[in-house]
């Protein structure tokens, strides 16, 4: 995996670093949200831990050459539980 860096909004919501690294490496569910030339901006949809029950999303900017930088970390909202997979027990 690339080198990853959060912002500080990203801790706003308490959750830290090992918690990004899981939700990043384990999406339930993932969307492209901004794609432009030098860097594309994703969402993530999953859990900040395994066999957490705790539905979370993840905004990042992927960056070239290869650098990840987490901007936003909450609970699962509305905005973006749509990417939830049909399969999991809706959050």
């Amino acid at each position: 995996m690339a080198p990853v860096e959060m912002t500080p909004s990203a801790y706003r919501h308490g959750f830290d670093f090992e918690e990004a690294i899981y939700a990043i490496g384990h999406p339930l569910g993932r969307q492209v949200i901004e794609d432009g030339a030098d860097a594309r901006t994703v969402a993530y949809v999953g859990y900040p831990y395994e066999g957490s029950a705790r539905p979370v999303e993840l905004l990042a900017e992927l960056a070239e050459p290869r650098t990840i930088t987490v901007f936003h970390f909450s609970d699962l909202t509305d905005n973006y539980r749509h990417l939830w997979p049909r399969e999991e027990q809706s959050p």
